[in-house]
C-alpha cells in the first residue's frame, strides 16, 4: 500500500478505538451508576480557563450567545493550581481545556497544565491557534486540536474576519509545535459551513435580526474541505471534518433523557459549574465550586437538585449534542427504550 492510503488507514482505525462506543466500555462502574440511579464522579470534565472572550469572530460559532451572556473571566492562578489535586480526589480521568472562549487568551494556561499533569489527569486543549506560539508546557498535553477551518489563508480570512497573516502564524506554530513535541497528538478541527446551508453569525447571536446578512450571497469553505486530508497530512497532524449547525434543522435524537450528562462536567473560569457543555448558559449546579473549600459541590452531585436539573433537560431543544452517542448508547442498548430493538442488541 503507498504511504498516504497507509496513513489514511492508521487514522481511520485509531479514530475507531477513540469511538464514544468503545470508550464507554472503560468505565462501566460510572454507567452502572447512572442506571442504579447512585452517580459517580464524573470522567472528563471540561475547565474553561476563559469565558466570554474571543479573538477571532467565525461566522457559524454556536457558543456566540454563551460568550455574549457573560462578562469576559479569566480563571485564577489559585484556582487552576487547585483544580488537579481536586479531579484527582474526586476521580475525575480527564480534563477538556477549551470552552465558549479562547482558552490561550488566559496568559497563565500552563499553571492548570501543571496541576493537571502533577496529578495524573490526561489532558487536551481546544484552541484556534492564534496564540499558541505563546504557550509553554504544551508537551503536559496527550492532544492539541486546532479549530483551523481552513487550509488557505483567503478563505481563512473572510470566515474568521481577522487578517490573513494569522493564518501563517497559525500554520507556522502547528509545524513549531509538531517538531518540538513529536508524540503529542495534533488534531486539525475543521467545521464545513455555507452561509446558504448552515446558521451563521446573524443567526446565533442576538445582536443580528432580519436578513441573513450576506445579502443573498454565497459564502462557504467546501473548496478548503476537499483539500483537508493532504493538508493534514503535510503538517503531521489528524484532522476531523463535520457540518455546522444546519439551517431550519431539526434534531431527531434517538433518546429522551439526557442520561450521559453526569460522565461530563464544566468547571468555568467565574466559578460556576454546568453539567452540559454544549449548554454553558444552563444547568448550573452551583454558581460557586470553590465554596466552602470546594466541599459544596461534592455534596450537590447526584442530590435532588442535580437529578431534577437533569430531568429538565429537553434534548429534542437542543441544536446539538455532543454527547448523543453516549446517549443513545445508555437509554437503548444498556437501557431497554423505545429505540431498543432498531439496535438488535442480542446479537441477532
Amino acid at each position: 500500500m503507498e504511504k498516504r492510503v497507509v496513513n489514511a488507514v492508521c487514522r481511520q482505525k485509531a479514530s475507531e478505538m477513540r469511538d464514544e462506543k468503545v470508550k464507554l466500555l472503560r468505565h462501566f462502574s460510572r454507567v452502572q451508576g447512572i442506571v442504579d440511579d447512585d452517580l459517580q464522579p464524573p470522567v472528563m470534565a471540561d475547565i474553561d480557563v476563559v469565558n466570554g472572550l474571543c479573538n477571532l469572530d467565525c461566522e457559524w460559532c454556536a457558543q456566540r450567545g454563551s460568550r455574549e451572556a457573560k462578562r469576559p473571566t479569566f480563571m485564577s492562578v489559585d484556582t487552576m493550581t487547585r483544580m488537579g489535586p481536586f479531579c484527582r480526589k474526586w476521580g475525575v480521568k480527564s480534563w477538556r481545556i477549551g470552552g465558549d472562549s479562547e482558552p490561550t487568551l488566559n496568559e497563565n494556561i500552563h499553571c492548570l497544565f501543571r496541576s493537571g499533569a502533577d496529578h495524573g489527569i490526561d489532558m487536551g486543549l481546544i484552541t484556534n491557534g492564534v496564540l499558541l506560539d505563546t504557550v509553554s508546557d504544551l508537551h503536559l498535553l496527550r492532544w492539541v486540536g486546532i479549530s483551523l477551518d481552513a487550509v488557505t489563508d483567503t478563505t481563512w480570512s473572510r470566515l474568521k474576519n481577522s487578517d490573513a497573516s494569522t493564518f501563517h502564524r497559525i500554520v507556522n506554530g502547528i509545524r513549531a509545535l509538531r517538531e518540538k513535541c513529536p508524540d503529542l497528538s495534533i488534531t486539525l478541527k475543521f467545521v464545513r459551513w455555507s452561509s446558504m446551508e448552515h446558521l451563521g453569525r446573524y443567526d446565533l447571536s442576538s445582536e443580528y435580526g432580519g436578513d441573513d446578512g450576506y445579502g443573498g450571497a454565497r459564502l462557504d469553505n467546501f473548496a478548503d474541505a476537499e483539500r483537508l486530508p493532504g493538508f493534514a497530512e503535510g503538517l503531521g497532524c489528524n484532522y476531523i471534518l463535520r457540518n455546522a449547525l444546519p439551517k431550519n434543522g431539526s434534531q431527531e435524537y434517538r433518546f429522551d433523557v439526557c442520561r450521559a450528562t453526569p460522565l461530563y462536567a464544566t468547571f468555568a473560569s467565574d466559578h460556576k459549574f454546568y453539567l452540559c457543555c454544549d449548554q454553558r448558559s444552563n444547568y448550573v449546579l452551583t454558581d460557586d465550586y470553590t465554596r466552602n473549600e470546594w466541599t459544596e459541590l461534592l455534596s450537590l452531585w447526584g442530590s435532588s437538585k442535580h437529578r431534577k436539573l437533569i430531568g429538565a433537560i429537553v434534548p429534542k431543544a437542543c441544536k446539538y449534542c455532543s454527547k448523543e452517542w453516549l446517549n443513545t448508547i445508555i437509554e437503548s442498548i444498556v437501557l431497554d427504550g423505545k429505540y431498543t430493538r432498531d439496535f438488535d442488541v442480542n446479537f441477532i
